[in-house]
C-alpha cells in the first residue's frame, strides 16, 4: 500500500492567512505529508515541471496566473495530478466550469478541519486506487498506455490539436492523412471501483471485442486515447480515419452498435463532418467530435452522433423555466417535499417535449436553478449541513451522466434541504418551548440539567441552541430574565425585597442584591427609588 509520506500537495491561495490556516490544518492532520505553499498558480506551475506532485488545492481568485488557468494546464500536462478547488459560494460558475478539467473535488470557505480532513482522505483513498488499479489494466488499457509511451502517440495527438509536424506528416505511414477524412470519438463505461450499480458497464472482455469490431471496421484508423471524463470508468477514443466520410463512419458506427447491444455492449461516438485534408483540418473536427459526443446525455443506450445532421441543434436555446422556478421557490417556502417533485417532474416533462437543445446548456441552466433555490435554505439549516450539501451539489452534477439522472439529482438535493430545514424548525420550536419554560419559572430552580430534561435535549446541546437563538450562555440568559422581572417588580408593586428577590428565584437576598448592583450599578431600593411609577 502507498504511504502517507509519498504524497506531495500543494496550496495555493493569494490570501496569506487563508493559504496558511490551509496548510497548518494539512501538516496536523497528515504530519508526513510534504505541504508546499504558493501565493500564484505561476508557482505552482513552476513547482509541477520540476517535480511531481500528487494534490493542488488552489483559490481561483489570484494574481499572475489564476486559478481556472491553472487547472487547465494541469489538466493538460499534468494529469496524475489531482486537483481540489478552493471556492465561495458565490463562485458557483466557476466550480461548473472546473468540472470539465477533471477537479476532484470542492472545498468551501471558510475551512472547516473536518472537511479537509473528508476530502483528502477522499483523494488519498482514490490515488491508492489508481495505483492498484495499474497492477491489472486489461487488454485495452494496455494497448492504449503502450500508445502513450511511443513517438507514434505525440505526433497523433499533436495532429489532433492542430500543432502538426510537416516532416513527419510526409513519412510514408502518415502520409494518408492529408487525405479526405473524418474525426470520431468514441465513449464508453468501463468497471469501476465500488460502482457495481451503473448501468452500461463494459467487462474487461467486452471492452476487448469492441475494440475488435472497431479495428475490423477502420483497418487504417489512427487510435489516440484521451484523459478520461470526471469519473474514472468512462474512457473515450479518438479516431482518424482518413479516407472514410462521415456518412459511411455513421453507417458502420450504427451497424456495429445495433450489433453488439444484442451482447449488452453500449457505446456512444460523435462524428465530424468530412473534412477535405484530415491533417489540416483535425483540431476543428475533434471539436465537431467532442460536441456532438455530448448527445450521449440523453441516450442511456448509447447512439452514434453525426455533426452533418445534428449542427443545427448547437443554436437551440433552452425552454424558459421561469414559471417551474418561481413554483419551486413557492413550495421550498411552504417546506412541500412531494409538491417539489412533482415540480421537478413535470419542468422534466416539458423539457422533454421540446426540440432538443445542446445538452451542457441544460445541464447547466437546471444545476444552477436548483443550487440558486437552494441557497434560499441557507439561514434555515445549520451551516455545517448546509455546507455539505452546496458541496454535494458540486459533486452529483459534476457526475450528472444522462437527463434522466440530472432531475433525480435535483430532487434528491431540494428533498434533503426541506428534510433538514424542518428538522431546525423543530428544534427551534423546542428551543422556543424551553424559552417560555423559563420565563414562566423564574422562582423556580432552572438548572441547565432540569432544563434540559423538560424539552428531552442534552444539556450541552441545549446550552448551544440557545446561545445560537439569543446569543447569551445559558446561565446569562436566565441571569438576565431574572434581572428584568426583578426590575420590573420594583417599579410596579410594593413588595418586599426580599419577596421579590424569591419571585426571582434568589433564595438568599443578599446574593440578590449583589446580582442586582452588579447589573443596574445600583442597589434594590435605590433603584426603586428613581424608577417606582407611583
Amino acid at each position: 500500500m502507498m504511504n502517507e509520506a509519498q504524497l506531495r500537495v500543494i496550496v495555493a491561495d493569494d490570501e496569506t492567512m487563508q493559504r496558511n490556516v490551509l496548510t497548518e490544518i494539512i501538516h496536523k492532520l497528515y504530519p508526513s505529508f510534504e505541504v508546499i505553499s504558493c501565493s500564484n498558480g505561476k508557482e505552482v506551475y513552476d513547482i509541477l515541471k520540476d517535480k511531481p506532485v500528487d494534490i493542488v488545492l488552489t483559490d481561483i481568485r489570484m494574481p499572475v496566473m489564476g486559478g481556472m488557468e491553472l487547472i487547465k494546464k494541469i489538466y493538460h500536462e499534468f494529469p496524475r495530478t489531482k486537483m481540489i478547488l478552493i471556492s465561495a459560494y458565490q463562485e458557483f460558475e466557476y466550480a461548473q466550469n472546473a468540472i470539465k478539467y477533471k477537479v476532484v473535488e470542492y472545498l468551501i470557505k471558510p475551512f472547516r478541519v473536518s472537511e479537509v480532513q473528508k476530502l483528502l482522505q477522499k483523494v488519498q483513498t482514490e490515488i491508492q486506487k489508481e495505483f492498484e488499479n495499474e497492477k491489472s489494466l486489461n487488454q485495452y488499457q494496455l494497448l492504449a498506455n503502450k500508445a502513450k509511451k511511443q513517438e507514434e502517440h505525440i505526433f497523433l495527438q499533436s495532429v489532433l490539436e492542430g500543432s502538426v509536424d510537416p516532416l513527419k506528416l510526409n513519412e510514408e505511414k502518415y502520409r494518408i492523412l492529408q487525405e479526405f477524412g473524418t474525426v470520431a470519438l468514441i465513449r464508453w463505461r468501463g468497471e469501476a471501483v465500488n460502482s457495481n450499480n451503473t448501468p452500461n458497464q463494459l467487462t474487461k472482455q467486452q471492452e476487448s471485442i469492441l475494440m475488435e469490431h472497431i479495428s475490423f471496421l477502420f483497418p487504417h484508423m489512427f487510435l489516440i486515447p484521451q484523459s478520461n471524463d470526471f469519473e474514472k470508468s468512462v474512457h473515450k477514443v479518438a479516431l482518424l480515419l482518413p479516407k472514410e466520410t462521415a456518412m459511411e463512419v455513421s453507417q458502420k458506427l450504427e451497424y456495429c452498435l445495433e450489433q453488439l447491444q444484442q451482447d449488452n455492449i453500449i457505446f456512444w461516438a460523435g462524428l465530424s463532418n468530412t473534412k477535405l485534408n484530415l491533417a489540416v483540418s483535425a483540431a476543428e473536427a475533434l471539436t465537431q467530435a467532442e460536441e456532438m459526443l455530448a448527445f450521449y446525455f440523453y441516450e442511456t443506450g448509447g447512439g452514434v452522433f453525426s455533426f452533418d445532421k445534428m449542427y443545427t441543434i448547437m443554436d437551440i436555446p433552452t425552454k424558459s423555466m421561469v414559471t417551474f422556478e418561481n413554483q419551486l421557490h413557492r413550495a421550498i417556502r411552504g417546506s412541500d417535499i412531494k409538491q417539489v417533485y412533482n415540480i421537478i417532474d413535470d419542468l422534466k416533462a416539458a423539457l422533454s417535449n421540446e426540440s432538443r437543445c445542446y445538452p451542457n446548456k441544460i445541464k447547466h441552466r437546471v444545476s444552477s436553478m436548483a443550487v440558486l433555490i437552494l441557497k434560499e435554505l441557507e439561514n434555515k439549516i445549520i451551516q455545517e449541513r448546509y455546507d455539505q450539501l452546496l458541496n454535494q451539489s458540486y459533486q452529483m452534477y459534476a457526475e450528472c451522466d444522462s437527463f434522466d439522472q440530472l432531475f433525480e439529482i435535483s430532487k434528491q438535493l431540494l428533498g434533503q434541504a426541506i428534510r433538514y430545514s424542518l428538522q431546525q424548525s423543530t428544534q427551534n420550536d423546542a428551543v422556543d418551548e424551553c424559552i417560555n419554560y423559563i420565563k414562566t419559572h423564574l422562582d423556580s430552580d432552572l438548572s441547565l440539567q432540569k432544563v434540559a430534561e423538560y424539552v428531552h435535549f442534552h444539556p450541552n446541546y441545549l446550552s448551544g441552541k440557545l446561545k445560537e437563538k439569543e446569543g447569551l450562555p445559558y446561565s446569562v440568559f436566565v441571569l438576565k430574565l431574572r434581572m428584568e422581572l426583578a426590575s420590573s417588580l420594583l417599579m410596579d408593586t410594593n413588595d418586599k425585597i426580599q419577596d421579590i428577590a424569591l419571585r426571582c428565584g434568589f433564595n438568599d437576598s443578599n446574593y440578590f442584591n449583589r446580582m442586582f448592583r452588579r447589573e443596574y450599578h445600583i442597589s434594590p431600593e435605590q433603584y426603586r427609588k428613581a424608577h417606582k411609577k407611583w
